[in-house]
């Protein structure tokens, strides 16, 4: 078979399951949609072997977890016993190129495929991880998703690259999973966005835990529909995208509206000109396992909204609140663009959207683009945008416990010099961090402070 050098997309949380890479030459007839994982881009065989075998030996390694039929072959015709471990054969670190892919028999043919695992915790240059990075699961389950149980084996972890939360196993806190795995697969999608069974953004599956999550948005280029997967009308659906459209025989790196795409390149530094965007329902995604977690003043789940509060008094945080929720008071919306002073004179607190602490944008008219949100222009800033969990967690991982975006059991300054934990060097003593982003405790003053 001829192999084909190709585009490859952009994709994941960061998803599992898709590449990006160089430039494109496409043989035969059809979409040229970009996409490792679909149409002119698949390379089947990279990831599953026909008969069960490569060069007349079994791929099974034997009878165990992980295996299908007791060693008789992988699921899926699969060449990893495990699907998160099929993920990060291409998805970690020292494995995401076709050079050393960690898969039998690849081709190297050029491609190179976004990281959600690096070796030592340390981000490459020129590489995004807005999800975080799975190496902090594996130091520590406390820091993150373990995603180690394959199809079927809710028991007992199977995955040989991720290690499993010896504390919770497989449940989640504030939930549980009633799909029989815990996986990449339980959140992402293997194949085309082009598909009933995918949102738009990063591959993410409609259904979650049995829950459809996502609604039908097809007019707006964001994803197609199986008439059979009625969303949940509780539940709010993702609007943001990080894929294109296909129009006509042609992929075209925009939505089907004509609207930018929302999603961070994977493969350049994550900052404030290149982050994510996010729209639509976050929160609701999440409480597809964490139900506990969830309640807000515009949630529909009126049971979670018995967890999450009583009368007037929140037990936990709430989340998918509009940031004036508070209005007249010194939290939301009024401290997270509130002009502070530091001891060197300066105003560390950005007056509009905050990329390392990401709101979920109005979805009204769907025009929200990753340009239309920046630190510097308060106009991006909203009384109408949400805190969503992805305000203080990473979706995979961090580097501190419970996969918060910084580190909560540190005082709430920075020093002048110092860098946060995204890598931003402080222009001065006590920028807005953490908790103080959005509760400012003792007014402007908390902040003049020098160390």
């Amino acid at each position: 078979m001829k192999r084909i050098l190709f585009v490859l997309a952009i994709v994941a949380l960061s998803a599992p399951m898709a590449f990006a890479a160089a430039p494109s030459v496409v043989s035969g007839t059809g979409p040229l949609t970009s996409q490792y994982h679909s149409y002119d881009g698949l390379i089947c065989t990279d990831c599953h072997t026909l008969h069960g075998s490569e060069n007349g030996a079994a791929v099974s390694a034997g009878a165990g977890a992980g295996n299908w039929a007791g060693g008789a072959g992988y699921r899926e015709l699969l060449k990893k016993g495990d699907w998160t471990d099929m993920c990060l054969s291409c998805h970690k670190e020292g494995y995401n190129t076709s050079a050393t892919a960690d898969l039998p028999s690849v081709v190297n043919s050029g491609w190179t495929a976004p990281i959600v695992m690096t070796l030592n915790g340390t981000e490459p240059a020129g590489v995004s991880l807005p999800a975080g990075d799975f190496y902090y699961s594996n130091v520590d389950p406390k820091k993150g998703h373990n995603p180690a149980y394959t199809k079927g084996s809710m028991a007992t972890a199977t995955s040989k690259l991720m290690a499993a939360d010896t504390t919770l196993g497989s449940t989640p806190p504030g939930g549980a999973i009633t799909d029989s795995e815990w996986s990449c697969h339980s959140c992402h999608g293997m194949h085309s966005r082009f598909s009933g069974s995918y949102s738009a953004w990063r591959q993410i599956k409609r259904k979650v835990n049995g829950i459809v999550t996502t609604g039908d948005v097809s007019g707006l280029g964001v994803e197609t529909v199986v008439p059979s997967d009625v969303q949940n009308a509780s539940y709010e659906p993702i609007k943001s995208n990080s894929r294109g459209d296909i129009q006509g025989t042609n992929y075209v790196n925009l939505r089907k509206d004509g609207n930018a795409l929302q999603g961070a390149d994977l493969l350049a530094d994550y900052s404030d000109t290149n982050k994510n965007i996010y729209q639509g329902g976050f929160s609701s995604f999440c409480s597809a396992c964490h139900g506990d977690f969830h309640g807000g003043n515009g949630e529909a789940r009126t049971a979670d909204n018995a967890k999450t509060r009583v009368n007037s008094t929140w037990i936990k945080h709430p989340t998918n609140v509009t940031m004036d929720m508070s209005t007249g008071s010194k939290y939301g919306i009024t401290t997270y663009k509130a002009a502070v002073t530091n001891a060197q004179g300066t105003n560390p607190n950005p007056v509009g959207y905050d990329w390392r602490y990401p709101l979920v944008k109005a979805d009204a008219d769907f025009t929200v683009k990753s340009t239309v949100a920046s630190m510097t222009d308060a106009a991006t800033l909203a009384t109408t945008d949400r805190m969503s969990c992805l305000t203080c967690h990473k979706a995979h991982a961090s580097q501190y416990e419970n996969m918060t975006r910084w580190d909560t059991n540190a005082h709430s300054f920075i020093a002048n010099g110092a860098t946060d934990f995204e890598g931003q060097v402080s222009t001065g003593d006590n920028p807005a961090y953490g908790c103080g982003k959005c509760h400012q405790k003792g007014g402007a003053k908390a902040y003049i402070k020098a160390f």
